[in-house]
């Protein structure tokens, strides 16, 4: 079939250019950045998974920290795969546009032409480029509806023309990651919890669609698009990162079996370090010995609107968080940072020009948050 020249001709042109790339790497200096900054937020349970770049179609670095299954303490390998989320789109787009050029479809016919119970006016077009609101497997309906086949089968065809290792939705015997959830939930301080395990009943459904780094790279190599795709999957224990930036001809993927959605900020920071530029490395969660003579300048009340209001409180050395009925311990993890014990959250007293704190960022995980003003009439 023609779809299928044209993913062979795709395939051995990407081959073709990462042998002619094969002996560039990462320099020393930013590979280990990399590395320091992947390995802090795997202390902090946030990330746990693998960090493939590609900088000209040619892979500089590729390596994975952590467990696929922590129970079992089995390593990731590059072939271990993940849940992949909204990352889904991409794989299902390029199947999609493959049966468009394959069948000679029209991209501005309604939906309904293909799909009859579907009664929204919506195009082809309009739900390849997002412009409206559509169930989530339109588009795979859509696949089996042109295809004649089920996406389950069009997905294996796909991944044989690109010679994907192991992205697929069902498959025997895979090699792939368990999802964590990491907090509070039997009321004795943060851990790891193995994530629910889903029964979905469509096979391009964004939840169980799975990939591996290498695999994503040939994807984005074999139709290369801008792509900045960040998110993570609800109670499923995964999150995930897609970055392909055609100016600078960089492709970052990072894959996680944790659900803490903070691969949009290694991702960034990645960037940063292979640009030479600064950033943010997240605190650990250790005590730091701070003066507490200065605590006192840390409480009174905050207010982040109408609706949300707290107060800070300080009793002999130690500061407390009054949480509607619950009163939490405050552990310094610098001079203006404090981390509640109880759950992966952190608060950062800012100061004004003049020195004098006026408001706070509630760090729910991450390194930025939304800022909280300091409410003066009930400074202490």
């Amino acid at each position: 079939m023609k779809i299928n020249i044209i993913y062979l001709i795709i395939c051995l042109l990407t081959c073709l250019s990462c042998q002619n790339n094969y002996g560039d790497k990462l320099e020393t200096s930013k590979s280990n950045a990399i590395d320091s900054l992947a390995n802090r937020y795997l202390q902090l349970n946030r990330f746990s998974g693998t960090i493939v770049i590609v900088k000209d179609k040619a892979t500089i670095y590729q390596r994975s920290f952590g467990f696929a299954d922590y129970e079992n303490k089995i390593p990731f390998t590059n072939q271990t795969a993940f849940k992949i989320g909204e990352i889904s789109d991409v794989i299902t787009n390029n199947i999609l546009e493959g049966l468009i050029i394959e069948k000679q479809i029209d991209p501005a016919d309604k939906l309904s032409k293909y799909l009859p119970n579907l009664k929204k006016g919506a195009t082809i077009q309009d739900i390849l480029k997002k412009e409206t609101e559509v169930d989530k497997n339109i588009k795979g309906k859509l696949i089996e509806g042109l295809s004649n086949n089920s996406y389950q089968k069009n997905l294996e065809t796909y991944s044989a023309n690109l010679n994907l290792e192991n992205t697929y939705f069902q498959k025997k015997d895979t090699n792939s990651a368990v999802g964590y959830l990491y907090h509070n939930y039997r009321n004795k301080g943060l851990e790891l919890q193995r994530s629910p395990t889903y029964n979905l009943n469509e096979a391009y459904s964004s939840s169980g669609l799975k990939s591996t780094g290498s695999d994503l790279i040939k994807i984005v190599n074999a139709n290369p698009k801008e792509l900045n795709i960040y998110g993570y999957l609800e109670n499923d224990g995964f999150s995930y990162a897609l970055v392909n930036n055609l100016k600078d001809s960089i492709s970052i993927v990072v894959l996680s079996n944790r659900r803490h959605p903070v691969t949009k900020e290694i991702t960034k920071s990645t960037v940063a370090i292979l640009k030479d530029e600064d950033y943010k490395l997240p605190l650990l969660r250790t005590p730091f010995p701070i003066d507490t003579s200065t605590l006192k300048n840390y409480t009174g009340a905050y207010s982040l609107n109408e609706n949300v209001n707290f107060e800070v409180q300080k009793t002999k050395d130690s500061l407390f968080v009054v949480l509607g009925p619950n009163t939490v311990p405050l552990i310094p993890q610098s001079s203006n940072q404090f981390y509640m014990q109880h759950m992966d959250a952190a608060m950062k007293f800012l100061r004004d020009s003049k020195g004098i704190i006026d408001r706070v960022l509630l760090l729910n995980g991450f390194i930025d948050s939304d800022q909280i003003a300091y409410k003066n009439e009930y400074q202490n």
